[in-house]
């Protein structure tokens, strides 16, 4: 990520943060869709993130095409945005899917449900990842759009917040060429990177008990500095033991790791 971009990212959230105390979540959605717009043309993105064009004219733009679509606030924001200097068009709308995401678990925390929503869009990843049927339902791009929020709809009904509802339908109508899974997943660090702490994917055998769990989330709070958000997998071809990975490190005590080892030393 550029300098400029980066900085701009700071600045976006320093003017978001005061207009969340009252937001909701159709707040949230109104940045998704004007990040979804401005991705789908280019006249629009050329014009919003060129840092030689004049505040006015951005402005102007925005009230054009969005102005009777989108709340006072949400437009008020996305003028701030549009003000900020971003290395691409791109990045631009990379920004407008980072902060709505960030709105989301704002609005999440206050509520008191950012556990809840990391646990469920995790889940929904995993529903994913399991069933090939579901990847292609979910990626295909010659499928209608309302085609495939309606199979979300039915897929999570019960089964999610309104706030992970509203990431998970993004991810599935916004991911922009991009899998499902990993939106899916992106959109998880960046809920765990708002309640401030790390995710760690546990891979173990069999379940683990409660009190293991509570072991396990304050040996890595104790090595990390911070409490960890513990996404816990089973996977019997591990055969026993205890696989942890924490932002691309991966502690490895497996007992299938281990006889590998083993077989490697004897070699």
């Amino acid at each position: 990520m550029a300098s400029s971009t980066r900085q701009s990212l700071i600045a976006a959230k320093a003017a978001l943060n005061p207009l969340l105390a009252k937001a909701d979540l159709k707040f949230a959605e109104e940045i998704f869709a004007i990040g979804a717009a401005v991705a789908s043309s280019s006249q629009l993105r050329s014009i919003l993130s060129d840092p030689s064009a004049e505040a006015k004219a951005k402005s102007g733009a925005l009230n054009a095409v969005f102005g009777k679509n989108v709340s006072a606030s949400a437009l008020e924001f996305a003028t701030a945005l549009v003000e900020l200097r971003w290395s691409t068009g791109q990045d631009l709308v990379s920004a407008f899917e980072q902060l709505a995401v960030y709105a989301v678990a704002a609005i999440a925390a206050n509520n008191k449900k950012i556990a809840d929503v990391e646990s469920e869009l995790f889940a929904f990843k995993q529903a994913v990842d399991s069933d090939q049927d579901l990847q292609f339902a979910l990626g295909d791009r010659l499928a209608s759009e309302d085609a495939q929020l309606a199979l979300v709809a039915s897929l999570i009904k019960g089964k999610a917040s309104d706030e992970a509802a509203v990431l998970i339908r993004r991810a599935v109508t916004g991911a922009r060429r991009r899998r499902v899974s990993l939106v899916l997943e992106q959109f998880g660090k960046q809920v765990s990177a708002y309640a401030e702490r790390l995710v760690a994917t546990v891979t173990v055998a069999t379940p683990m008990s409660s009190a293991q769990l509570d072991r396990l989330e304050g040996v890595l709070a104790k090595s990390y500095g911070q409490s960890l958000k513990l996404n816990v997998e089973v996977d019997p071809a591990i055969l026993g033991g205890i696989k942890v990975q924490v932002a691309g490190e991966i502690l490895d005590g497996s007992l299938a790791s281990r006889l590998t080892n083993a077989k490697l030393q004897l070699a």
